[in-house]
């Protein structure tokens, strides 16, 4: 009887798969249980799928994040390069010195760095940026923004560089005018206000408003060609040696947020 209980089934087992496998007829019933427990297979199988996803979103978004920074840095580089476009179009009677300076500046490597803090007051106007000796920087390499000379490396440390501001007032930046060539030397004015007063500017030269000047190589403090500033004052005072000229400088501060600096002129 014992024997009788265990074979039945075993020889049921047997009977149905080989009556399956040659006239699949139990084809409909297998979908059907398969389709019920479906349901089941779900839910089992969604930790693992959440836990997948999650970990591709979190990869996806690190992966943006990083080649959005990779593809900002590159913009900044080129935005600095194309600076002297300008400079080489507008001035046609220089044009073998600035393609020399231009072939000079495609040579040089730049390092790219966050600005940490800014100091606005009225007698100090600098930026501290977020790279220092440990990335090779030096005391005396110019700062350039987007836009134009944002100053010069005054101090370092291992991993910090304070930029001194064309704006301050004890900043002096060699400079030309882009129109005529006409050279002077720009200084940064004790105010809170960013605006650079230009020095040695012969008396009635021709100085008009809105009137670009750009970085001179002269004493070869700064390279050649880069925007400083545009002229929003000129006139002729009596008893004065020189013109009184004012510039708004062409690179503003308040919504910068990275540098590039030159590593050779």
């Amino acid at each position: 009887m014992y024997f009788l209980k265990i074979f039945t089934p075993i020889a049921i087992a047997i009977f149905l798969i080989i009556f399956d496998y040659k006239f699949s007829y139990l084809n409909n019933l297998r979908q059907s249980v398969v389709t019920l427990i479906s349901p089941i297979y779900l839910v089992v199988s969604l930790p693992s799928k959440l836990y997948t996803w999650i970990n591709e979103q979190g990869t996806s978004k690190d992966q943006l994040l990083n080649d959005n920074q990779s593809l900002n840095n590159e913009l900044l580089k080129l935005k600095v390069r194309f600076q002297q476009v300008d400079a080489l179009a507008l001035e046609n009677k220089k044009l073998n010195s600035l393609l020399e300076s231009s072939y000079t500046l495609q040579k040089n490597s730049f390092t790219v760095a966050r600005i940490e803090s800014v100091t606005r007051s009225r007698l100090k106007k600098q930026i501290v940026i977020n790279k220092g000796s440990n990335d090779n920087l030096k005391v005396g390499q110019v700062a350039l923004g987007s836009n134009g000379v944002l100053g010069q490396i005054t101090q370092i440390t291992p991993i910090n560089a304070s930029i001194l501001i064309a704006s301050d007032p004890t900043q002096f930046v060699p400079i030309k005018n882009v129109r005529n060539g006409i050279q002077g030397m720009s200084q940064g004015v004790a105010e809170n206000k960013h605006q650079l007063l230009v020095k040695f500017i012969e008396p009635e030269s021709d100085i008009k408003i809105n009137d670009i000047f750009v970085s001179s190589a002269l004493g070869s403090k700064f390279p050649n060609g880069y925007p400083v500033g545009r002229v929003t004052h000129a006139e002729q005072r009596k008893n004065e040696s020189f013109m009184y000229v004012t510039l708004e400088p062409i690179q503003q501060i308040h919504n910068l947020e990275f540098v590039v600096i030159l590593d050779d002129l």
